[in-house]
């Protein structure tokens, strides 16, 4: 779903002047998402950055605003489900226009991904240890419902330059890109980890106008403690950075060539449990002529979970004005779409390519959009099946060619999840109860011959006595599930 965003803003007073824009930005955060008299409400804010060229030398200068929105989508359902809603928003276009050197218009499109979790419920009869009521049984598994457990994380660290990096005379900006997180679980214990690629866009100390990045990995570690975790729990986790502060410190020769940052990150954690309910497939009672009442419902199974691999390369055309250098290169998913192919998934999509670059007329950002197409051998289930997957990309790698062009290959991640729906039906009630005969008027002993295709249950039911004795009275007739042997005879019933 899709939302248009308008923002006017002025420059604060320490801002310089706008010469010209450079690049502009939106990153989206979701604050809450709730449910709201039959809509799913998502309360977030937009962050936009803004990178421009002053009217002073032509020197760099960012600035970031915030603004505050709400979408929602209409939920039609029994107001007796219970509903989950995970949002998920990102920016999907974005242009800007400068109304004069303090002042710009910033438009954007958000897409939100609303995932919305119906639970309901369903009547069951229970099973019991009832002495004169007997009950088929059988296990039903299922994907039990998602709780969101949400946390937020400071980090702070101090980042040396490399030797051949010049000390710096200012930070102009910079990012922190978290890698896709791995996590192992114990009991009531969860533990996260990742890498923050962390990127400053730096001038050069007593250089005006001369600018490098500088990039360094920062290993993360969370330990999230919670009793609702356990091993045979399923989590997912979203890590969001924000917040990101960057300041040049001294080293000990009294240089700037320490990056001191802070950051923060948004950790969503996703716990669901399989779950299996005990439920009766069929029953009948010893001392009532009863009629059951069945009912049905169609249960969510996780078939398969697979994360992947691949690589996507594309020769960009020619960009002008032409690049000297690069400063930077980073990649984002713009869309995927899942499909099922024989014997595996078909992903498609694009990752959306940005280069920040030294050109002869100053600092430019250039924007291209790189597609991919990937097949996944995996295996499917016979029947109908929900694919979901998500793509990430780990690392982009460019070569600046002298024509202007540039040659980019992005190593990214997948991960993809096959669900089915089992359709599952059930002893909901017992109507229809009259009083059978008394016990005395048919003790006794009976020998059956069994017909075809009958089995313990059959049997019993037809005489209404327990199938635990009915096995019993005849060892090595039945096998575990109450299916006949091959060993002829008459079965022995004791009424």
């Amino acid at each position: 779903m899709e939302k248009d965003l308008e923002f006017d803003t002025p420059l604060a007073d320490y801002c310089p002047d706008i010469a010209r824009l450079i690049r502009v930005d939106c990153t989206p955060f979701a604050e809450g998402c709730e449910i709201q008299n039959d809509k799913a409400v998502l309360n977030g804010k937009a962050v936009y950055d803004v990178l421009y060229e002053t009217d002073y030398k032509s020197r760099l200068k960012f600035c970031s605003f915030t603004q505050n929105f709400s979408q929602s989508v209409p939920i039609p359902r029994n107001s007796a489900n219970d509903v989950t809603v995970f949002c998920s928003p990102k920016c999907e276009r974005i242009g800007c226009k400068l109304l004069s050197p303090r002042r710009l218009v910033i438009k954007a499109t958000l897409g939100t991904v609303f995932e919305i979790e119906d639970e309901s419920a369903v009547k069951a009869l229970a099973v019991n240890e009832d002495s004169e009521t007997f009950f088929r049984k059988k296990s039903v598994g299922f994907e039990g419902k998602t709780t969101v457990q949400k946390e937020n994380y400071r980090f702070g660290e101090s980042l040396t330059l490399n030797q051949n990096e010049k000390s710096i005379g200012e930070i102009v900006f910079g990012t922190v890109t978290l890698q896709e997180p791995q996590i192992s679980l114990s009991n009531g214990r969860a533990e996260i980890k990742t890498t923050a690629l962390i990127q400053a866009l730096c001038e050069e100390e007593n250089n005006e106008g001369k600018y490098y990045t500088s990039s360094k990995s920062l290993p993360i570690s969370i330990d999230y403690q919670n009793e609702a975790i356990a091993d045979f729990k399923r989590v997912s986790v979203e890590l969001t950075p924000a917040d990101a502060t960057f300041t040049p410190e001294l080293d000990q020769y009294g240089e700037n060539r320490i990056i001191k940052t802070d950051f923060s990150v948004k950790a969503v954690l996703k716990i669901s449990e399989p779950k299996a309910y005990t439920l009766a497939e069929d029953v009948f009672e010893r001392n009532f002529d009863s009629v059951p009442t069945f009912g049905s419902a169609s249960l969510p199974l996780l078939f398969s979970q697979q994360e992947h691999s691949f690589t996507a390369e594309e020769k960009l055309p020619e960009m002008l004005p032409i690049p000297e250098s690069l400063l930077s290169a980073s990649a984002r998913e713009s869309g995927v779409t899942a499909e099922i192919a024989e014997n595996g998934i078909n992903l498609n999509g694009n990752f959306v390519v940005t280069l920040l670059a030294n050109t002869a007329d100053g600092i430019y950002s250039f924007d291209h959009v790189v597609p991919f197409s990937q097949f996944f051998s995996t295996e499917l289930p016979s029947g109908e099946c929900d694919i979901t997957a998500s793509v990430y990309p780990i690392e982009a790698i460019t070569t600046l060619h002298s024509d202007g062009s540039a040659t980019v290959k992005i190593i990214a991640g997948a991960k993809t999840a096959v669900h089915t729906k089992q359709e599952e039906s059930f002893v909901a009630d017992l109507s229809k109860r009259t009083p059978a005969r008394a016990e005395e008027d048919f003790s006794g002993v009976i020998y059956r011959f069994p017909q075809k295709n009958e089995d313990l249950w059959h049997i019993a039911k037809s005489y209404r006595v327990n199938p635990e004795k009915v096995a019993d009275a005849n060892p090595d007739r039945f096998d575990e599930s109450g299916k006949l042997t091959n060993v002829g005879g008459p079965i022995l019933i004791k009424i």
